[in-house]
């Protein structure tokens, strides 16, 4: 068991505890302790011993504290020490701790229940003996993992050098085959036949021949048809000679741009009168928009004639004619060819550049002159008539294409291109076949089918591990739900859960409940789950969530085979319950510390302390009473504490016949109750506040005092003070010294009641303001 904390430096409050003489632990051990003096990092440095997790000590190192941290502890005569981040050596029993770092790893945090919680639940649940299946269905797992890692890696090798679309299985299951090798070249002779049909199948046919056609007649009609009637001879010989004589040779721009701004028969330039003027009537008939259209008219021909008649033209004619002829090398081997087909490509080119610069000529010609009629030279006609010729060349040479493309698509339906794949599958198998037996891959299909055989052998064990351990689980959940619903009953917890039971959602086992309120499930429910809906979150006070974590902590204790030889550690485990409960918590503490090798109990409860140490008044010898207490200004270090000169012996029965009368304990007089009242407030502010209230003072006094707020602890009083206002003005009048007729007062049961209640909030709100 733990005998003393020799010393602790430089964590959390304690900088610099060293034990005193006094202070040794015992079987049952209270550490009372105010509020912020160092409970918590007392419990986390057990927890690290245990847990031998160092981390929980650094996060705690003293703020501003030269120095590093050392921790000193005295367990059955061995000195457990924490030096340089980590303890030196761990007990060989184990501490079970209750505190809210159980309840946030376990039960919940934030007032949900989350996946990874419901993961630790389950194996607190399921105890050591269950633990340790779990484990081994981990490490089958972990097993199963490797192997078929293993298998994933044989299979990628086993793979290399198959042909086609066959699978792994199906290449180990390929029987092997006598003559192999023959049959290897009388397939591969038997496809390299049929490889030639396969070309034939695959080539493609011949492509027509094409140039562009020319209609010479259309061509001279939109010639002649830019002549316009209303620009004479003479407009266009004046100004040309204008132009020639007295101009340059911009001259026609010039004067175009000039006419463009005459206007009311004026001079652009002197404003003189030109009516009547012939050479201006002549510029302007010339630069007329008439003109300008035939111009325009005779540049699109020009681009027109051009693109159609480009390079880019005959050399997609050269270009497939030079295909047709590979082509046909090869196809003349295939098919028969009626006639030979021939096309002067030579005859071709000279006729075409003949042909495209006469015309080319006509349209320039055009446009140095547009008004000019251009008459078609019987020249020029001789060679159209020459192109012409041509594209009858090319369409009797197309006729003769159509004809053997009609031949090489009747060739190609006579394949039996089935045949082909049907032998090219055949000698795929021949070779994946060698293949198999060769000596790697043999040796490797060995390996693989020992893996096979290991996971088949891992599946089946972790069925059966698996279904071990849910007959297990099953069990233990149903012992656990009814443990703890025995427990929630006993402590007056109006809710029980139910359908406890473990799953192994995302592989990982986990457990699961749900809640019932008044007969009514009510599922747990998570972050997402919404505030109007019912769910952990919103159905269950902050005491029932409380009473639920500490009910599960005993079903556990309940089941743990070894509680004889385990340190249990409860730290503050009445946190938000009422007195009912605070009680039944105290009485559970008292059976468990007959059970286990140690127990310890801190808490910042005065009363519970004093209920822990009265019900252990028949075994004081195996008491130790502690207190973390001030050390300085803001340190802490641990010493005796006498709680029954700390809590008041007369104090302590008020408290309790409020509390009794609280539970509806039916012996407890109610008059009696009343005047129980402000003994036990003012008892309570005499301990809290010794310095303030004086012996000889009464809870008036008290109040005035409060009003007047003389320290800093009076002021925080103030939130205190309507309550203990109201509160004194009920219960002086059960009192003679305030009231001659106190023993007939009125006395109404539900105002005592509601009286009772606020009293003992009152003393919770005082203990926090202390």
């Amino acid at each position: 068991m733990i005998n003393k904390i020799i010393s602790i430096k430089n964590t959390g409050k304690f900088r610099s505890l060293t034990a005193q003489g006094t202070s040794n632990f015992n079987q049952m051990n209270i550490i009372y302790s105010e509020n912020g003096r160092g409970k918590t990092t007392l419990s986390n440095i057990l927890r690290s011993l245990n847990d031998q997790n160092a981390e929980l000590i650094i996060g705690r190192k003293t703020l501003g504290a030269p120095g590093e941290q050392s921790i000193s502890i005295l367990c059955d005569s061995i000195n457990y020490k924490f030096k340089g981040e980590k303890w030196d050596n761990k007990p060989k029993y184990e501490f079970e701790i209750f505190d809210s770092t159980y309840i946030t790893q376990n039960i919940y945090s934030k007032n949900i229940i989350e996946h990874d919680q419901k993961k630790q639940l389950y194996l607190f649940t399921i105890g050591k003996q269950g633990v340790e299946k779990a484990n081994q269905l981990d490490e089958i797992e972990a097993q199963l993992k490797i192997e078929n890692t293993n298998k994933k890696e044989l299979e990628n090798s086993i793979k290399i050098g198959i042909q086609g679309v066959l699978s792994v299985n199906d290449f180990i299951k390929l029987s092997k085959k006598d003559n192999l090798e023959g049959e290897i070249k009388k397939s591969e002779k038997s496809l390299q036949s049929l490889g030639q049909e396969s070309e034939i199948k695959n080539k493609q046919k011949l492509t027509k021949l094409s140039l562009p056609s020319f209609d010479l007649k259309k061509f001279e009609a939109s010639l002649a048809g830019v002549t316009l009637n209303v620009i004479t001879n003479q407009a266009e010989e004046l100004t040309k000679q204008h132009i020639k004589e007295i101009l340059d040779e911009n001259g026609e721009k010039w004067l175009e741009y000039g006419v463009s701004y005459i206007e009311n028969d004026q001079c652009p330039f002197c404003k003189q009168d030109i009516s009547g003027v012939d050479i201006v009537t002549a510029f302007k008939t010339y630069f007329s928009s008439e003109y300008q259209k035939s111009i325009k008219f005779i540049d699109n021909l020009d681009t027109s004639f051009k693109q159609k008649f480009g390079f880019d033209t005959l050399s997609s004619l050269q270009t497939n004619l030079n295909s047709n002829l590979k082509l046909l090398s090869f196809w003349q081997n295939h098919i028969i060819l009626d006639e030979e087909l021939v096309l002067d490509i030579e005859g071709i080119n000279k006729t075409w550049d003949i042909f495209t610069t006469a015309i080319t000529e006509v349209i320039e010609n055009k446009k140095r002159s547009p008004l000019e009629q251009i008459i078609i030279s019987d020249e020029i006609t001789e060679k159209c008539n020459q192109y012409q010729a041509i594209l009858v060349n090319i369409s009797s040479y197309n006729e003769l294409i159509e004809s053997i493309n009609q031949k090489i698509e009747e060739r190609k339906l006579s394949l039996h291109q089935l045949s082909l794949q049907n032998e090219k599958v055949t000698l795929e198998r021949l070779k994946n076949i060698q293949l198999r037996y060769s000596n790697e891959k043999s040796e490797l299909i060995n390996n693989y089918n020992v893996i096979l055989d290991s996971i088949k052998n891992l599946n089946k064990l972790k069925s059966e591990v698996r279904e071990r351990l849910n007959q297990y689980t099953e069990e233990i959940f149903q012992k656990y739900e009814t443990r703890i619903n025995w427990h929630l009953e006993r402590c007056g917890a109006s809710f029980k859960i139910s359908d406890y039971k473990s799953s192994f959602l995302g592989g990982k086992p986990s457990s699961n409940f749900s809640l019932s309120i008044n007969n009514v499930p009510v599922p747990l429910g998570n972050e997402k789950s919404p505030l109007t809906t019912p769910s952990f979150r919103n159905t269950l006070s902050e005491g029932d969530k409380s009473s639920l974590a500490f009910a599960f902590f005993l079903a556990k204790l309940e089941t743990d085979p070894d509680i004889e030889r385990k340190i249990l550690i409860f730290d503050d485990p009445i946190s938000s319950m009422d007195n009912h409960r605070k009680g039944y918590t105290a009485d559970q503490v008292i059976r468990y510390s007959n059970q286990a090798r140690q127990v310890l109990v801190l808490t910042h409860d005065t009363y519970f302390a004093r209920a822990l140490w009265s019900k252990y008044a028949d075994k004081k010898t195996l008491l130790t009473q502690l207190c973390i207490k001030r050390d300085g200004a803001t340190d802490s270090t641990i010493g005796n504490w006498d709680i029954e000169s700390e809590t008041k012996s007369d104090y302590y029965q008020s408290y309790f016949t409020l509390a009794d009368f609280l539970e509806g304990k039916t012996e407890v007089d109610p008059r009696s109750v009343a005047r129980c009242i402000r003994p036990l407030l003012e008892g309570n502010l005499r301990i809290r506040f010794p310095a303030v209230f004086k012996s000889n003072e009464w809870l008036g006094n008290f109040i005035d005092k409060v009003r007047q707020g003389e320290t800093e602890s009076l002021r925080r009083m103030k939130n205190q003070l309507t309550e203990l206002e109201d509160i004194n003005d009920y219960s002086k009048k059960f009192h003679h010294d305030k009231n001659p007729f106190a023993d007939t007062e009125h006395l109404d049961h539900s105002e005592l009641l509601a009286y009772v209640k606020r009293t003992l909030n009152v003393l919770q709100g005082v203990h926090n303001v202390g």
